[in-house]
């Protein structure tokens, strides 16, 4: 689908209503990068109380981010449980975003970024391998304020279900469709109301559908 089209297809008022019938006070970011990517990819497609609690679960199960880096994919899972959403896929992400931060830098650490330009920052984030669009999202806006939407799978199956999408098309399409209808100013607050809806979406045992589009 191309972007003119994709706009089309955005239901404004609806998306507008979905906003305020969940509004909810913005999260309050970890103040390190790096945690705060960790716990973006415990995040994606889970409820802020899954996530939160696996990013307790690897911190308290590793020395710190640079151990949390050299463990294998399989010590990782383990830590988070093997019944977490997507644990061995999320796991092999992020330990290869870990590794890329580390051949880059040296050591495990983002904060170098706090004093590049904006653009470099995010060309920086989006750029790293295994970083999912959802996490890099989540980082640039919580971590650097750079206006970012965050989307997951779960997201655009809640979009659908409110019809504010027409279909359930791929989180990076909507993501990129949402901020440019949101502005950066409010994107906190956005944010803060699409993970409460899908929050409750996820809290009901219904699951993404993987990309499948509404009927």
């Amino acid at each position: 689908m191309t972007a003119s089209a994709m706009k089309s297809d955005l239901a404004i008022g609806k998306f507008k209503e979905l906003l305020k019938s969940h509004a909810s006070a913005p999260p309050t970011p970890r103040t390190d990068l790096v945690e705060l990517l960790i716990e973006s990819f415990m995040m994606a497609d889970a409820t802020d109380e899954q996530g939160s609690t696996a990013f307790d679960k690897l911190m308290r199960g590793s020395v710190d981010v640079n151990d949390l880096r050299a463990m294998l994919v399989k010590e990782q899972v383990s830590l988070i449980g093997v019944r977490y959403p997507l644990a061995w896929d999320r796991c092999v992400l992020m330990r290869r975003t870990l590794m890329d931060i580390y051949k880059r830098e040296h050591k495990v650490s983002l904060e170098r970024l706090r004093n590049l330009l904006k653009k470099e920052a995010k060309t920086y984030i989006e750029g790293l391998a295994g970083i999912t669009p959802f996490v890099a999202a989540r980082t640039l806006l919580l971590g650097l304020s750079i206006h970012a939407v965050p989307v997951d799978q779960a997201t655009v199956d809640v979009l659908s279900e409110a019809e504010v999408l027409s279909d359930a098309s791929e989180p990076v399409e909507v993501a990129a469709l949402l901020s440019r209808h949101v502005l950066a100013e409010d994107a906190l607050e956005a944010h803060a109301a699409l993970r409460k809806a899908t929050d409750r979406f996820l809290a009901s045992g219904r699951v993404p559908r993987l990309g499948k589009k509404r009927k």
